[in-house]
Order: C-alpha cells, then structure tokens, then sequence
C-alpha cells in the first residue's frame, strides 16, 4: 500500500491514478473525502495533524508527499514550515522506508531571508533539506513551471484580453503538464532504485508568450497577448487579485529568481515520447 497526499489535487490525483492501474492499493490524503474507487481508500484530514499523519502513513510501503500552499496567508515560510514539520515528523514516526516528495526547479536553490531569493521556491528548499534527515529513501521530483498555472488568471485574460506577469517575456523556462508530473512520481514510487532527484522539464523549454499564443484561442481568446509588467505594479495587481502582501512578494521574487537564470535544470531532459507539449496541453484545456 502507499499512501497519496494531495490526492485530490492535479499532480496527486494523477499519481492516485498510475498506482492503481499498476494495481497497487492506495491511501488517498486530502482535505476533502477523495471518490472511493477500486484500490482507493479515501483518508480526509489536515496535514498539519501530526496524529492524522501517523495514522495516514502507518504500514504504508511508500509514501508520495507534497506541501500544498495558501497565497492568501499572511506568512508562507510559517505555514509552510508547520505542515512540512508535521509530514517529516509522521513519515518518521511511521518508519516510512519509501518517500517521493513534490518540489521544484529552483529547489536546490536556499530561499534566503525572507525567501527573497526564489521566493515560494525557497520554502521547498527548506523542507527537502527537512525530508533529508529521515531514514528513507526520498526522491525529490523537480518539475518546471506549471502549465496549469496560466489558468489560474484565465478570469482576468477573459477580463482584460491580457495576460499580465513579471517574467520576462524572452525567458524561456521548462514548462510541464501536472498530468506529466504525476505520472513521474508515480513511476520513481514503483522504481525501487529511483534516484535522488527526478526532474520534470517537460517537453521544451518555452517562453510565457508561447504558451498564452496556445492557451489564448482555448479559452477563446485568439489575440490573448502577453504584457510584462513592473514587478512594484504586479505586487499590486496580485494584491487587488486576492493574494496577501506576503503571496504577492514572493510570487514577483520568484519570477525575479526565473528573470536571473537561478531557477533552472541541471540534468538532461528526458524522452519526450508522451509528455504533453504546450499546444497539445492548451488543446486539452479546449477540450
């Protein structure tokens, strides 16, 4: 059995589905009840319960982690550091053997104070150097930029007919599918010698315009343009969004860390045989 947090989330349901179709039998984490399915036995609770997690990892042969996070609290690095102490701490109360933890690009990278550096990124530096002290074999799987976290603004491009952000716009970045992702995690969980660390580049590294020129017309948008803002003025405009003041700086520090080249891959990108490339992914979102 190994047990999924996020399981209802983009990158856990999907790793729920890969075990299941290896017939591996899971134990599903998340907020809410995940839908009972053959193999699946749904687990709600709150990471941040220490007890629930015990509970949740006990007997478990493997465990998939994750940090999910909240842009509009008023201190990440706090929350983030609560919830990341209570997973290490159950996992090792657990005796887990197996671990494959979500974490990022960027993630080899120290925050610095105040995450100024790489901003969210930092807090996932902090917690793979948390997970580093377990007895277990962990791999930290480092995908690239979210596709699916262009969609996150699609009320505000429908609004305005732009897509605005504070990365360069000829910054090209790895950028990756969730779908891709889960399917990574997946597979280093059912690989008994999967390494250290497992990144997710996606099929090509590729600029932000390039995936609002193939997200536009799926959202039925097809002069969607790209405008790179100040970064002062889009602390302000994530602001007026609904993101903290805490959200919208580190948001901005982020793409400031993509800006400067410090968040980029180190291995050769894998085979891209079936990974989702932007224009296929934008077509799924039509879809």
């Amino acid at each position: 059995m190994i047990t999924v947090l996020g399981a209802t989330g983009n990158v856990g349901s999907q790793v729920v589905r890969e075990l299941t179709a290896a017939g591996v039998d899971v134990r599903a984490v998340a907020r809410r009840p995940a839908v009972a399915a053959p193999g699946v036995r749904p687990w709600p609770g709150d990471l941040g319960d220490r007890a629930f997690l015990r509970r949740a990892f006990d007997g478990a042969a493997a465990a998939f982690v994750l940090l999910p996070f909240d842009v509009t609290g008023p201190d990440h690095a706090a929350h983030q550091a609560r919830l990341g102490e209570s997973v290490v701490a159950a996992l090792r109360d657990a005796a887990v053997p197996r671990v494959v933890a979500l974490s990022s690009l960027g993630a080899e990278v120290p925050g610095g104070p105040g995450l100024a550096a790489t901003g969210y990124l930092g807090s996932l530096h902090d917690q793979e150097a948390r997970l580093a002290t377990l007895d277990a074999h962990v791999t930290r799987v480092r995908p690239g930029l979210f596709l699916e976290s262009f969609l996150w603004s699609a009320d505000a491009m429908r609004a305005h007919g732009v897509h605005a952000d504070s990365v360069d716009p000829d910054v090209a970045l790895p950028m990756v599918a969730t779908r891709d992702v889960g399917r990574a995690a997946a597979a280093a969980l059912l690989d008994p010698d999967a390494p250290d660390v497992v990144e997710v580049q996606g099929a090509a590294d590729r600029t932000v315009p390039d995936v609002v020129a193939a997200l536009g017309p799926a959202l039925g948008l097809p002069d969607l343009a790209y405008v790179r803002v100040p970064d002062g003025e889009m602390e302000r405009l994530l602001r007026r969004a609904g993101l903290s003041a805490d959200g919208a700086r580190l948001h901005v520090a982020m793409n400031r860390a993509f800006n400067e080249g410090r968040v980029r891959a180190h291995g050769p990108r894998g085979a891209a045989d079936g990974v989702l490339t932007v224009e296929e992914w934008a077509a799924g979102v039509a879809g």
